[in-house]
């Protein structure tokens, strides 16, 4: 049972070190899809208004170095699906039977993943698990928990290249077929979040990378009119807020507070674990 990470990235400097060292030991290769500049299917002027790269290339390159673990791919792709088909790629030539779609503020906990390790083992039928997360929120010590947000994220694809009709095995093109859904053959299992979740810190960004995420993610061009001055900046001291979503208000009913002790132990060294509010 091979297992590749994958990640498809561009200025994630913040976390990618962290989440690299979060997942090391569960995957037998790291693939790195380093982007050249941002996404443009989702806001066709995103390039001429990031044009600055931060560290993220000179920290995956000091992870990588002289460690056959990591595969560093570098290249220019329009979305997220076209970007993420690129480490799909990668894994088909070399015979991966498992593709672990990882974002660089995605971490885990060890014994979450011993949990799914367990799962993937005695499940060979599954094409697709779900694993869910908390949505941290400004701050370390703000969520949204698992069970308040709808989305569930698929995280792990079973790599399928070939299918069976009539008893002949056919060739199969495995690939995404959206920015988190792939057309991997087999059933959808969803890991409970008591048994395993991964810690995403998409919201947990200082106001400069949240204003480049909103303008380069793949929701870009949907993002609510005024939503960063009168939801993201005035949340602040207002953590009582409700409905902060940035395109549908409704999938983030509130922040709650909790304290940060069952992060992973990797962020307790983060420089923002100890912040009330990331600024």
């Amino acid at each position: 049972m091979k297992i590749a990470a994958v990640y498809s990235i561009y200025n994630e400097e913040d976390y990618i070190e962290y989440s690299i060292r979060s997942i090391y030991d569960f995957v037998d290769k790291i693939v790195i899809s380093l982007g050249q500049a941002p996404y443009i299917a989702y806001n066709p002027k995103a390039r001429q208004t990031v044009t600055e790269r931060d560290r993220t290339k000179e920290i995956v390159q000091r992870l990588a170095h002289k460690d056959n673990k990591f595969h560093i791919i570098e290249g220019l792709w329009s979305s997220e699906t076209e970007h993420r088909n690129a480490g799909m790629k990668y894994c088909l030539e070399n015979d991966f039977d498992y593709y672990l779609l990882i974002d660089a503020d995605e971490v885990y906990r060890k014994d979450h993943l011993q949990a799914v390790s367990k799962r993937i083992a005695a499940n060979p039928q599954v094409g697709t698990f779900v694993i869910r997360c908390p949505i941290f929120w400004r701050s370390f010590k703000y969520r949204i928990p698992p069970q308040r947000i709808a989305w569930c994220p698929r995280r792990i694809f079973k790599i399928t290249r070939k299918r069976n009709i009539l008893g002949i095995k056919l060739p199969y093109d495995c690939r995404f077929i959206g920015e988190n859904k792939t057309n991997s053959l087999g059933e959808v299992m969803h890991i409970p979040p008591e048994e395993a979740v991964f810690y995403h810190f998409s919201y947990a960004k200082t106001p400069k990378v949240m204003k480049e995420k909103l303008s380069t993610f793949s929701h870009a061009h949907e993002i609510l009119d005024g939503w960063y001055d009168n939801v993201w900046s005035r949340w602040s001291p207002n953590s009582d807020m409700r409905n902060i979503h940035p395109t549908e208000p409704t999938k983030f009913p509130a922040a709650e507070y909790r304290e940060p002790d069952d992060l992973p132990e990797v962020m307790k060294s983060h420089p923002y674990y100890n912040m009330e509010v990331i600024e």
